[in-house]
C-alpha cells in the first residue's frame, strides 16, 4: 500500500510539473505574440504597468487586492488613443472552519480614448440574475426601441435620453451582430472588459467594437458637449 501511494504521488507530482511548464511555455508564446503586434503595428508594450489598475472605479475595476495590469498594448487606432492589457485581482473565502481559498479574477480590458467627457453609459450582456432583477424592479435596465438589444444587453445610464441617442437602432444592430461584450463611457474614455486573456485577435474585436458605439454617436450629442467633427 505503502509503494502504491508513493507512486501515485511520483506521478501525480510529475503531471503537475508537466501541465505546469506546458502553461508557463503557453504564457510566453502569448507574450512574444503580443509584443510582435504590438512592435509590427507601431504600438507600445509594456510587461506590467499597475497604474492602469486605478484608473477607473467601476466594474471589474475596485474589487479585490493584488490588482495588476499585464500586458500592456497603447498606441493610436483610426486616429483616437488606446489601451489594452490583461487585468486581474484576487478575492479571497472561507469555509467557516478555519480553511480559505483565493480566487483569481482574470479579464481583458480595451478603453479608447474620448473627445470629451460623457455621461456614465453602461452596457453589460443580461443574465438571468439581472432579468430577474429587472422583472422585480431591483435592477436599473433602460429598455430601448430593439427588443432583440433589450432582451440580449442590460443598459444602464442616469441619463435615459442619452443613452437612446448612443444606442441608435443602426448601433444596436451592428452590435448584435457582434460577440456579447462589456463596456462602459467613464470619464473621457470608453471602456470594455470580458473574461479571458489578450490576444492581438481578442484586442482587435474589441477596439472594433467600441469604435463602432463611438463612430455612432449623432453629431449633435458631441456639438452639444462642445465638439466639433470627431471623424
Amino acid at each position: 500500500m505503502n509503494v502504491l501511494v508513493v507512486l501515485l504521488f511520483i506521478v501525480g507530482l510529475a503531471a503537475l510539473i508537466y501541465f505546469g511548464y506546458t502553461s508557463w511555455k503557453q504564457e510566453q508564446k502569448r507574450h512574444a505574440l503580443l509584443f510582435q503586434w504590438a512592435t509590427n503595428s507601431g504600438f507600445s508594450y509594456v510587461r506590467e504597468d499597475d497604474s492602469w489598475c486605478v484608473r477607473w472605479d467601476r466594474a471589474p475595476f475596485g474589487e479585490g487586492d493584488h490588482r495588476r495590469a499585464e500586458n500592456v498594448v497603447t498606441g493610436v487606432d483610426h486616429s483616437r488613443p488606446f489601451a489594452c492589457f490583461d487585468y486581474s485581482y484576487e478575492t479571497h473565502s472561507s469555509d467557516g472552519r478555519g480553511g480559505s481559498s483565493t480566487t483569481t479574477h482574470r479579464y481583458v480590458v480595451s478603453s479608447v480614448q474620448l473627445p470629451t467627457y460623457l455621461p456614465v453609459l453602461q452596457v453589460t450582456p443580461q443574465s438571468l440574475f439581472t432579468r430577474f432583477g429587472h422583472a422585480l424592479g431591483l435592477e436599473d435596465d433602460i429598455e430601448l426601441e430593439s427588443e432583440d438589444f433589450n432582451r440580449r444587453f442590460r443598459v444602464s445610464s442616469r441619463d435615459p435620453k442619452f443613452a437612446s441617442d448612443v444606442l441608435s437602432p443602426r448601433t444596436m444592430q451592428a452590435l448584435l451582430t457582434r460577440p456579447d461584450l462589456s463596456w462602459r463611457f467613464d470619464g473621457q474614455a470608453a471602456v470594455a472588459w470580458r473574461e479571458g486573456k489578450l490576444t492581438p485577435p481578442v484586442a482587435l474585436a474589441d477596439l472594433a467594437a467600441i469604435r463602432t458605439v463611438i463612430d455612432g454617436i449623432p453629431s449633435f450629442v458631441w456639438h452639444d458637449r462642445g465638439v466639433g467633427d470627431t471623424a
